[in-house]
């Protein structure tokens, strides 16, 4: 099965790569995904929110983790279990999307394709196929990126932008929307916009066109369904042992997927229903974490990995990681009033809402399975009363939520349409914090406050954007523009072998950007309005949590001018050879002027704007230099021996089974030998892509195969290529213990 997936997933992707087309900066895709701000995630082209191959965590898309990045893996043997304990705020978002149910309506039947009725018309975008589906020929998203920096950017416009439609069996077309910023306070949400209309264009999937049919469609339903989950991550680290399919698999899944024989109980999540904000419109819920991961819930009944404790703490003078501190739901910002509901269309609580556990209950007497949750489990009919009940089960933190948000009814006259807008959105606490344990207890009080905030900042990018149009769009949003992010570069110039030198370089981007706002006054000039740098730089892998370097106020930039390289030059210098990292500069504008927002609201009290954190560097190793072999040459290992999980005899950070050589000269050739005289691994040492010579090189315990080597003693013999010294030969031993 898991094979099957990623088969169906590989040929999903590969078919949206072949699939799209360049065109200035719009683009076409089938799958697309939201990368810009710290939530991403993957759409498909029929309403489906989240990635259809749901539990196949070897991902190549964003499926919903906080922050997103492509390439996440869980571990599945023992090769992955250094890549593994990392700080991630995760989430999962499973079968999410709209839903029509249309009651009493004609449906059109082969072979001729003439009108009959029918009780129930369906279009289910969780199930989506066959009667009650769609086209398989849905058009592509188009995708407009609209980024703050480039020469093209429109203030007025989101960041990243996929529009697409569709025409279902109901005959009412599904036109949909999905906008994301990276700005700072608005990059933890996106926006869904649909209008449903009823054009009268009936899909027929079996000949995978329409045809158009034109009725007053009586009583329409209109149904946002989500599963969300943040516990993916809690349960997996707690058990995984030198077997990895049965300590997890049988444990409730990936982090309490579901109730087995094995943990009867499953699950850890509660669920939040919230409805405080601005104005008191439009209903949050979401889902957090029972404990945030910060340990074993207390009903769980299967074996717990001994040392966890020790496997996910990050650093030896840390508590263990934090695993899922986050809480992740979705809101209602605007829907068109139903028939005798409140007028006002930002009062859009739901007219049902019900909340289901997956696997542990049941509805008609059919247990409620996210994976057939649809058509060919339930009739139609059972679908309808399913939609029309609100339910909440008590709220014990053995949640895994399936939240239905029913809006109704309508009656639509063809041409009539139904506007709903959604914000998915998710919060988390500091994730320096986080990755240090959360030692001051501020789980879940932070993670809720940011939640809330970012809720608030949702419905604030509608309030500044709903009714306003820019470059022949009609917008639903706008957000207060920040500096554009500095692009940086970096590399090691470290003198000789004594001092570790990385060099952090950017450019005049945020100094040389003018952004205007809705009345077409400038925003923000980057010659006047900038206010200066700060340099961030992580261990994390991921790049999700920052330790602060310096604040470089505007006055003082000169001093970092380089003019050789024409850019800005910080030289970071409290380092220790071996240390990896990773930076970003930020720019930032303390005291914003007043703004006035794409529909022409004035706003006055903005608080400080800074760049996000999207223009991070590439990982790199502070080396020393090379050697003069001259002087001598006096090749050493480090660590050597090397103890997996002794922080005094490992590196920690991103490469925990890292082996350095050291002192050597410009050019060599390292091979390394089993103690039997096995060549395992060759390294060709030199200058790297910007020219830089070291007098180091790291291994990274893999043959040239790419498999871990075994514990045990190796010999290893290093040739200088270097000219002058063509032949030097140095040799040595050095011990891996596992």
């Amino acid at each position: 099965m898991m094979k099957l997936n990623k088969l169906i997933q590989t040929t999903l992707f590969t078919l949206a790569i072949l699939s799209t087309i360049f065109c200035s900066n719009v683009l076409a895709q089938y799958v697309a995904t939201h990368t810009r701000g710290k939530l991403w995630e993957t759409l498909e082209n029929f309403g489906f929110i989240g990635s259809s191959d749901t539990w196949n965590y070897e991902e190549l898309t964003g499926v919903g983790f906080y922050p997103g990045f492509s390439g996440y893996s869980f571990p599945n043997n023992e090769e992955y279990v250094w890549v593994w304990p990392k700080v991630t705020a995760n989430f999962h978002n499973f079968r999410s999307g709209p839903w029509i149910i249309v009651k009493d309506a004609n449906t059109l039947v082969p072979p001729d394709y003439h009108p009959e009725p029918r009780e129930f018309l369906l279009y289910h975008s969780s199930m989506a196929g066959g009667k009650n589906g769609l086209l398989y020929s849905n058009p592509p998203f188009v995708r407009t990126e609209n980024y703050v920096g480039s020469p093209d950017f429109n203030p007025l416009l989101p960041e990243e932008m996929n529009y697409n439609w569709f025409p279902t069996a109901t005959g009412i077309t599904v036109k949909q929307r999905s906008m994301a910023w990276s700005f700072p306070d608005y990059d933890d949400f996106i926006i869904y916009d649909y209008v449903f209309k009823n054009t009268g264009d009936m899909a027929i999937p079996a000949l995978n066109k329409t045809i158009n049919y034109q009725q007053t469609l009586k009583e329409v339903w209109i149904v946002f369904h989500s599963g969300i989950q943040v516990s993916t991550k809690g349960l997996l680290n707690f058990h995984w042992d030198d077997d990895f399919l049965p300590s997890i698999a049988p444990a409730g899944g990936f982090g309490g997927w579901r109730s087995t024989k094995y943990n009867p109980n499953g699950f850890s999540d509660y669920y939040s229903i919230e409805n405080d904000g601005i104005d008191g419109n439009g209903v949050l819920y979401y889902s957090y974490d029972f404990n945030g991961g910060r340990e074993p819930v207390p009903w769980d009944d299967y074996q717990i990995r001994s040392d966890w404790k020790t496997f996910v703490r990050i650093k030896t003078d840390w508590l263990p990681e934090l695993q899922d501190p986050a809480c992740f739901g979705f809101m209602f910002l605007y829907r068109t009033p139903p028939v005798g509901a409140d007028p006002n269309p930002f009062e859009a609580d739901p007219d049902f809402l019900n909340i289901y556990s997956d696997e542990r209950e049941t509805f008609s007497n059919i247990l409620f399975d996210f994976e057939n949750f649809g058509p060919g489990t339930f009739t139609n009919k059972q679908l309808y009363d399913f939609i029309k009940h609100s339910k909440l089960p008590p709220n014990d933190g053995r949640q895994f939520c399936w939240t239905t948000s029913s809006f109704g009814p309508y009656k639509l006259a063809p041409g009539d349409s139904i506007h709903l807008i959604v914000a998915e959105i998710a919060g988390v606490m500091d994730l320096k914090q986080v990755a240090m344990g959360d030692p001051n207890h501020w789980f879940p009080d932070s993670s809720q406050a940011a939640i809330r905030r970012n809720a608030e900042n949702a419905r604030k990018v509608l309030k500044w954007g709903l009714g306003a149009q820019a470059g022949g769009i009609n917008l639903v949003g706008d957000a207060p523009e920040s500096p554009p992010a500095p692009n940086c570069e970096v590399s090691t110039i470290s003198m000789g072998t004594d001092t570790a030198i990385i060099s952090v370089r950017w450019d005049r981007l945020a100094e040389e950007t003018v952004i205007t706002d809705g009345s077409e006054s400038v925003f923000y000039d980057g010659s006047v309005d900038l206010d200066g740098y700060r340099i961030f730089r992580t261990e994390d892998e991921t790049g999700v949590w920052w330790d602060f370097i310096i604040d470089i106020p505007i006055s003082d930039v000169n001093y970092y001018w380089n003019q050789e390289k024409e850019m800005y030059e910080y030289l970071d210098k409290n380092l220790n050879f071996g240390d990896e990292f990773r930076y970003y500069v930020q720019a930032y504008n303390k005291n914003p002027g007043e703004w006035t927002s794409a529909n022409g609201t004035v706003v006055s009290d903005l608080g400080e704007l800074v760049s996000d954190d999207y223009n991070q560097t590439d990982f790199i190793n502070a080396r020393p230099g090379p050697e003069d072999l001259i002087k001598g040459w006096d090749v050493f290992v480090a660590p050597n021996p090397y103890v997996e999980g002794d922080p005094k005899r490992s590196f920690e950070g991103p490469n925990p089974r890292k082996i350095e050589f050291r002192k050597l000269p410009e050019m060599a050739t390292i091979k390394i030998f089993s103690i039997s005289g096995d060549l395992i691994k060759t390294i060709e040492h030199g200058p790297d892509q910007y020219g830089n010579l070291f007098g180091s090189t790291a291994w990274d315990q893999r043959s040239d195969a790419g498999l871990l080597v075994a514990p045990g003693l190796y010999i290893y013999v290093i040739e200088s290529s270097t000219e002058g010294f063509e032949g030097w030969r140095s040799s040595g031993k050095l011990m891996i213990i596992r």
